[in-house]
């Protein structure tokens, strides 16, 4: 099957504070798998119906400020999600991207070491 996605994804783990806006909302905490310039994966504790928007707080390492993000759940499998990001600041996507595309460069560099 060919890979369907515009951009690169980065396996850097990320904690994440995550709501569901919807009529009984979940929300909780978890360590993103893997994200890209559009959208996340990370494990969540109950089903989400496809389509559900999320409210996501992205804790950047050595940042005080969350990145803020909103995204709808583009797949879920009982245990993980896949999140397309709705809407982002220029800047919190700078900031997110920046710090996880840093961490795939040192990783890169110790496998070439």
């Amino acid at each position: 099957m060919p890979e369907r996605r515009k951009y690169l994804r980065f396996n850097t783990p990320l904690d994440v504070e995550y709501k569901t806006l919807a009529l009984n909302p979940i929300f909780g905490k978890a360590l993103i798998k893997d994200l890209s310039r559009e959208g996340l994966r990370f494990g969540i504790k109950e089903g989400v119906p496809v389509g559900t928007s999320v409210e996501i707080a992205l804790n950047v390492p050595g940042d005080n400020l969350p990145v803020f993000a909103t995204g709808k759940v583009a797949w879920a499998d009982g245990l993980e999600a896949g999140i397309k990001l709705t809407k982002i600041s220029h800047p919190d996507r700078t900031r997110m991207l920046e710090y996880v595309y840093h961490e795939w460069l040192k990783t890169a560099h110790r496998a070439h070491a």
